[in-house]
């Protein structure tokens, strides 16, 4: 199982090199666990590309990323929120269903807002919960 990118999304600026910050990295490799613990692919269809809520929104700052929600059985949505969840923790991080039930829902993780998540923090970090 692995972590899919519709065509069209980006990971930085549209013909500029990518902009990953190091939260943005470990939800990356969270998604990667979560597929391998589910047992499906996931697939990323929203990195620094789009609107959003404006240009201080963390997708522009390659530190959140939206995963189609519409691949998996509704019961088995929160289960996809829980397994990424479980490797980022809380503290630092937040993940959901947003717009649950409508056309656009999807699967949403971010760091948390009020946060810093430095490359420190990165090399620092042990997943909440042992995979």
């Amino acid at each position: 199982m692995s972590v899919k990118v519709k065509p069209g999304v980006l990971f930085g600026p549209e013909g500029g090199p990518p902009i990953i910050a190091p939260a943005g990295y470990l939800i990356l490799d969270a998604l990667k666990a979560a597929s391998r613990k589910l047992g499906q692919d996931l697939t990323i269809t929203s990195g620094t590309d789009g609107a959003h809520s404006g240009p201080d929104d963390p997708h522009h700052k390659g530190e959140a990323y939206d995963i189609r929600s519409h691949d998996f059985p509704a019961a088995l949505r929160p289960a996809v929120v829980k397994a990424v969840m479980d490797q980022l923790g809380w503290k630092q991080f937040y993940g959901y269903i947003e717009n649950p039930g409508a056309g656009d829902e999807h699967f949403h993780f971010q760091r948390k807002k009020d946060t810093t998540f430095t490359t420190l923090d990165l090399l620092a970090f042990e997943p909440a919960v042992a995979a």
